[in-house]
């Protein structure tokens, strides 16, 4: 008897991998993150669990915080003021009630009372930053 009929045959695998970069969806991204903020939850439990590194799901969280991920834009309409304190001339008179934040002379922002108030509440923080 030879000893190579004993040793096993060369077998030829098949690679269906196609590589790390995974694209996923943004509720897919808001579904991890929000796994990953229940009472008990771990961090590196949930990366581990979807397969995705904790840096990873540091940066989802930080993004998704900040309103870059998981919501589209939301706007607010900029109107220049006047010295007078009513609407411009021409503007629609807004049915619902508004906050409106005088941020000094010539500035003045007009917030529904329907909008999202965490948003409203980034966009008066970033206009403090900036002025």
């Amino acid at each position: 008897m030879d000893a190579h009929e004993d040793t096993p045959r060369i077998q030829v695998l098949s690679v269906s991998d196609t590589g790390r970069r995974r694209r996923w969806a943004e509720a897919e991204k808001v579904r991890i993150i929000e796994e990953s903020y229940q009472a008990g939850a771990s961090l590196a439990d949930v990366a581990r669990r979807h397969d995705v590194s904790r840096s990873q799901l540091y940066d989802w969280r930080y993004r998704h915080k900040h309103g870059l991920l998981g919501c589209g834009p939301q706007f607010l309409r900029v109107v220049p003021v006047e010295d007078g304190f009513g609407p411009p001339d021409g503007a629609p008179v807004q049915q619902s009630s508004v906050m409106t934040v005088d941020l000094g002379p010539g500035f003045r922002v007009a917030i529904p009372s329907d909008f999202d108030m965490e948003a409203a509440a980034r966009l008066l923080n970033n206009l403090k930053v900036r002025s």
